[in-house]
């Protein structure tokens, strides 16, 4: 915790004929990274992949492409299948699943294509129905032109400049579309003057299908055989919905098989070869170290062999070197929230413990009710049972420690959806009466709430609460960067770098405490100095550029007071509810105590989705932007062992 895993560099070292075995037992290890081999030399060279690659990568390949015309998607398998029973009939369903697919896609691709037919044909079709012609009357003259389409202007203006040609033709002319649409047949020999005319009235040909008949009945047909093909398309979506429900659970473990066969096949290709040799270089987590080399120790018996580098002596860039968490199991779902910014290098501090406290702690301090907290909370509990993606459980996990914090301040600011529990005008006053045992108790009693957020007095106090929080968790940052910086740049420099920043923050509180008299006046010339002592430090460590820096101190702190801010805009939002409801719908009775209950319910849905939200944006966002900038390098590489987390499939 606080740290990554402790890994060491180490190399796999063997006779190149147990090689397949030897790739067998690291993949079901599970605990090396290993590390592509690039650099061929006369001696060594990158290994060839096991003779089943290519037909594996191939049925792979067949395999998805079914799954995508499926449209199967992963899901919680109910059983595990059994690798050698999978693979004993995996050729003959994955025929028979070809045979059945390729029937649907066929069949679909004819429908899909008459359909594009069937469409162009009502397009050309529309504008001509507007004349009593059929189809077959605008084509098969020798002595007659026949031109047909939209015109812009008067087409009784186009009559008559073609009139002015030849009085030999005829000219139909309609609207579609608020469009002008014109036929016109005239003799071959006028054709070239004609055009000249069509184009000065921006002419714009329509295409005449090669078809006989009326337009009109024409169209009626092929809008009722449209219809057939979206009905039968409608039949055959529901088909591959059946074959999905047949296939899913035999692709989805398929895919799993192959891509295990596959991986093992093509490792080889990651790892440097000689003639009779293989190397594999890796880490290994130092926990999984000497089980490691005591399996392979008892597998091969000497015939291939573990050996661990010494990473000092090596002068490895610690950037390079791969990161594995080391956390305990309450804290990894804020891995997820690390992962989202960058996982750290390997000799900085991991800060998902942190994290861990401050993020729920600035969720809750936000929206700090009783009532959205229970919400909050089921709404986590049923998502950490239902959700199996691992990407989304450790969020509903994070959602549960968020309401739980939610909860711990709804009951110090006694607040549930808005109503005030405790206290003068309070749920429990109103039901019970301010002079009954229980009102009196509560109302006299004044330990809850012990803020009002929505009171006057109060208000300024919780402002000023959230900028000393800041405080503490700037400085709390700047006391890690030092760790990190002594680490990776020595002493000297970390204090230059960070503890200038804390010197600086103390001369500035010495001076302001002399200034309001909580002090001796002499501290405002102690405070002044122990400032321009951290500017100081602060220039040798970063430069000239650091005095630029110098007031994002203050923004940075004042960005806490949205802990009180947000907090003081969801309570705002719930008391406005709650005050429309009960002051004036519930009073006027009847329908309208429906109503109110009905604002009650949709007011508070949306306070509760923007309760979800705003919190979780905002405590994020004061985690990464002014937290983690005080000591957070990151960019560091995941440690991705080489094997395979089965879902849907057992091993042999």
């Amino acid at each position: 915790m606080l740290k990554p895993k402790k890994v060491s560099r180490a190399l796999v070292l063997g006779n190149k004929k147990l090689l397949d075995q030897a790739v067998e037992t690291l993949h079901d290890l599970s605990c090396v990274h290993i590390e592509d081999f690039t650099e061929e030399t006369d001696f060594l060279s990158i290994g060839k992949p096991a003779d089943v690659a290519s037909d594996a990568s191939n049925k792979l390949i067949k395999l998805r492409s079914l799954s995508n015309f499926l449209k199967v998607k992963p899901k919680y398998p109910d059983n595990l299948l059994n690798e050698e029973s999978l693979l004993n009939e995996f050729d003959a369903k994955l025929d028979e699943m070809e045979s059945v697919v390729s029937g649907l896609l066929d069949r679909r691709s004819m429908l899909e294509s008459e359909g594009k037919d069937i469409d162009t044909y009502i397009n050309d079709l529309q504008p001509l129905s507007t004349f009593p012609l059929d189809v077959e009357f605008y084509s098969g003259y020798k002595s007659i032109s026949v031109r047909a389409g939209y015109i812009q202007g008067n087409p009784t203006d186009i009559e008559t400049d073609i009139k002015n040609i030849t009085t030999h033709c005829d000219l139909l002319f309609n609207t579609y579309n608020k469009a002008n649409v014109v036929a016109l047949f005239s003799p071959v020999e006028h054709t070239s003057a004609i055009n000249g005319i069509l184009d000065k009235y921006s002419f714009s040909e329509l295409h005449i299908p090669e078809l006989t008949g009326e337009p009109g009945k024409l169209l009626a047909g092929f809008n009722n055989r449209k219809g057939d093909i979206l009905a039968e398309l409608e039949s055959l979506e529901n088909e591959i919905a059946d074959l999905q429900n047949k296939y899913s659970d035999f692709v989805l473990a398929s895919d799993e098989m192959l891509s295990i066969t596959t991986q093992k096949a093509e490792a080889p290709l990651r790892f440097a070869t000689s003639d009779n040799t293989f190397i594999i270089d890796c880490w290994i987590t130092d926990d999984q170290f000497d089980n490691a080399a005591q399996v392979i120790e008892e597998r091969f018996n000497g015939s291939i062999f573990l050996t661990k580098l010494d990473v000092e002596k090596e002068d490895i860039k610690t950037e390079t070197i791969p990161v594995e968490y080391d956390n305990p199991k309450l804290v990894k779902p804020l891995e997820t929230i690390m992962d989202l910014y960058s996982r750290p290098i390997y000799k900085e501090i991991d800060p998902s413990a942190i994290i861990f406290i401050t993020f729920p702690l600035f969720y809750g301090l936000m929206l700090g009710d009783i009532g959205y907290a229970l919400v909050l909370l089921t709404l986590g509990i049923i998502g950490k049972a239902k959700l199996r993606s691992e990407g989304l459980k450790p969020l509903a996990t994070l959602l549960i420690y968020c309401s739980i914090s939610t909860l711990i301040f709804g009951i110090l600011f006694a607040e549930i959806f808005g109503f005030h529990l405790f206290g003068d005008h309070s749920v429990v006053a109103e039901l019970f009466g301010e002079h009954s045992a229980l009102g009196e108790m509560f109302y006299n009693f004044h330990a809850l709430p012990i803020l009002a957020r929505l009171g006057r007095e109060d208000i300024p106090i919780l402002l000023i609460a959230t900028a000393l929080i800041g405080v503490v968790h700037l400085n709390l940052g700047f006391l890690l960067g030092f760790r990190n910086e002594a680490v990776l740049h020595g002493v000297k420099t970390a204090v230059l770098e960070k503890i200038s920043w804390i010197i600086l923050q103390l001369g500035i509180a010495i001076f302001i405490l002399a200034a309001m008299g909580y002090i001796p006046l002499v501290g405002k010339t102690v405070g002044a100095a122990v400032a321009v002592l951290g500017v100081v430090m602060l220039i040798a460590g970063e430069g000239g550029a650091a005095i630029l820096e110098l007031p994002s101190i203050l923004s940075n702190t004042l960005s806490y007071t949205r802990l009180a801010a947000v907090g003081l805009s969801s309570v705002g939002i719930a008391f406005a509810v709650n005050e429309i409801v009960t002051g004036m719908l519930f009073p006027k009775g009847g329908l309208f105590i429906l109503l109110g209950i009905l604002v009650l319910l949709v007011g508070h849905t949306v306070n509760t989705v923007l309760g979800v939200v705003a919190p979780g944006l905002h405590a994020l966002r004061l985690q990464y932007v002014e937290f983690f900038t005080k000591f957070y390098h990151g960019g560091g590489r995941k440690f991705d062992p080489f094997g395979y987390n089965r879902k849907y499939t057992e091993e042999k």
